[in-house]
């Protein structure tokens, strides 16, 4: 109720709508999360990052409490590695399904293994890292991102240091990522329908 007064009664600045659209571009759900403060602390990430750099959003949502809970990141550890931040990583956040050649599912499990070991204390809504719960093994990835091989780490700082190899991974396809989200902005803020002139005037560039 207070995320939609915010946007009704807003001020006329392009923040609000941008809001909205990292919302429904990192979805995620009330029922699911199931915790104010958390879905507090994940709305007013897209206020106040709505503007900012996409690369920083994108490490700072992976580590966000509500998105840990909505997409099992705190139940992702070596001896059960989940895949669904990993799959959504690629899929829905930062490179989209119509690359040619993509991601593969191999790439999707070396993504969930990186991600291991982080963990959500809701009751001071906050995230740290479990070492002993993180996969220490290198991570293999596919030709699509040039073989590179994440090197598995061990100790307080594992966590952040193979997340930050992954997004610059990621990123590091410049193309694609841009392509994509460029792509998703066009079709908020102008048309659904992206034609010829629309990808050579407004999305190359």
């Amino acid at each position: 109720s207070w995320g939609i007064g915010v946007m009704i009664n807003q001020d006329r600045s392009i923040r609000e709508k941008m809001t909205l659209f990292w919302h429904n571009h990192f979805a995620t759900e009330t029922t699911v999360v199931s915790d104010p403060q958390a879905l507090y602390k994940h709305h007013t990430l897209f206020r106040t990052s709505a503007l900012g750099n996409f690369k920083t959003l994108v490490r700072d949502i992976t580590l966000d409490p509500a998105m840990l809970k909505y997409l099992n990141g705190y139940l992702n550890t070596n001896t059960a590695p989940d895949e669904n931040y990993g799959r959504e990583l690629q899929e829905l956040f930062t490179l989209g399904k119509a690359n040619s050649p993509n991601y593969t599912e191999d790439d999707v499990k070396a993504a969930a293994r990186v991600l291991t070991g982080w963990k959500i204390d809701l009751t001071t809504t906050t995230t740290s890292f479990e070492p002993t719960r993180h996969d220490t093994a290198s991570k293999q990835f596919s030709s699509f991102f040039g073989g590179t091989v994440i090197a598995g780490r061990s100790g307080a700082a594992a966590g952040d240091l193979e997340l930050d190899d992954l997004l610059t991974m990621i990123f590091n396809k410049k193309a694609e990522v841009s392509q994509y989200i460029v792509k998703k902005i066009y079709r908020w803020f102008c048309y659904y329908t992206i034609d010829a002139a629309s990808q050579a005037n407004v999305i190359d560039p």
